[in-house]
């Protein structure tokens, strides 16, 4: 008899267990069914776009792309030549097609619009460093987040890192003058960690030396997280957090990021503990430091950590972080810019 009930209780737990499954395979051919028609209907909306060729299902046109941050910037101004007299230009980036844009009058539409501010599928990977920060952050928090930190960037404020940059730049003047009269060399580092040395001190009050020590753990991580950021997104397979954590790349991602936290944190707490300090002993430091002919420079940080808004709330502890490395960010952004102009001055001599 006991048997027997245990037979059948056997047999009912298959049965939900096969039910369950066979629910789970449905929901899930469900969503893949719903996402492969949104896929068609846009590739059946953007066909009479003029794109490049071949473009696969699924992977689109990343099989196409450059391995390398220089080559792969390169073969973009190739295709800028090529789709020059075009309105759009068409790129499949896995699944998601990117569209870009050339004349004034239609890019001004978009950079005009304070309500297309919905970041692309591709900001995703940059949340693990820069959480939701200026940069990619949408909605209320982007307005509200933009309405506080406006101030920080006010002509006067700016003027103040002039000094920053000067001495910055002088260094960096110092070591392109060692290459006069001497072979043709690629300044394209030497700019980037001047860049570097400006952008650390006066977003973080924070001297790094990047110039003068390339190989400082935090200079390499800077970059190695600018790297493996780039590849992951021109890579639709390493888009998937499980797979991309199981490849070096994904290791790679995870060491540079505790560096890049662990180095902000520590200056975010140190400023703090310094601006807790002052207000103790309740001392006129900026006053001080004016009567004995000096002032004490402000840093982005400083700012942020004083900031509020309308409600007189001050910015969170992630908040600050956020902005700071997205701050941070931005440095190899610009190299990345110059490279890319670089590339197309490139481009443009090659075809006279």
């Amino acid at each position: 008899m006991g048997a027997l009930q245990l037979a059948q209780e056997g047999d009912r737990l298959l049965y939900w267990g096969a039910g369950v499954i066979t629910l789970l395979f449905t929901l899930l051919a469900a969503f893949m069914f719903r996402l492969l028609l949104d896929y068609l209907g846009k590739w059946k909306a953007l066909k009479p776009i003029p794109g490049v060729s071949p473009c696969y299902p699924l992977l689109g046109n990343a099989l196409l792309f450059e391995r390398k941050g220089e080559d792969f910037f390169k073969q973009m101004m190739q295709y800028y030549e090529d789709f020059r007299n075009q309105p759009l230009l068409k790129l499949w980036l896995g699944p998601l097609p990117f569209l870009f844009l050339y004349h004034p009058d239609t890019v001004e539409v978009i950079l005009s619009s304070s309500k297309h501010i919905e970041k692309s599928y591709l900001y995703k990977f940059l949340h693990p460093w820069l959480g939701t920060g200026l940069l990619t952050s949408t909605g209320d928090k982007w307005r509200s987040r933009r309405k506080m930190i406006t101030p920080t960037f006010h002509f006067t404020i700016l003027a103040d890192f002039l000094e920053v940059m000067n001495e910055q730049a002088n260094i960096l003047v110092d070591k392109l003058e060692k290459h006069i009269d001497k072979e043709p060399f690629d300044c394209f580092l030497d700019i980037t960690l001047c860049a570097l040395d400006i952008i650390c001190e006066t977003a973080m009050g924070k001297n790094v030396g990047a110039q003068n020590n390339r190989d400082s753990e935090y200079v390499r991580a800077v970059y190695k997280m600018s790297d493996v950021l780039h590849q992951r997104q021109r890579c639709p397979w390493l888009w998937p957090d499980f797979m991309y954590y199981m490849f070096q790349e994904g290791r790679e991602h995870n060491r540079s990021l505790k560096i890049l936290h662990s180095f902000t944190d520590n200056v975010i707490a140190e400023k703090s503990h310094e601006i807790k300090i002052h207000e103790q002993h309740k001392i006129d430091f900026e006053g001080k430091c004016e009567q004995s002919g000096s002032k004490k420079r402000r840093a982005f940080l400083d700012m942020l950590l004083n900031a509020t808004d309308d409600k007189g709330n001050r910015l969170s502890y992630m908040d600050i972080r956020e902005e700071v490395d997205t701050f941070m960010f931005e440095v190899p952004q610009g190299a990345v810019n110059f490279q890319s102009l670089r590339s197309v001055t490139e481009l443009k001599f090659s075809s006279y």
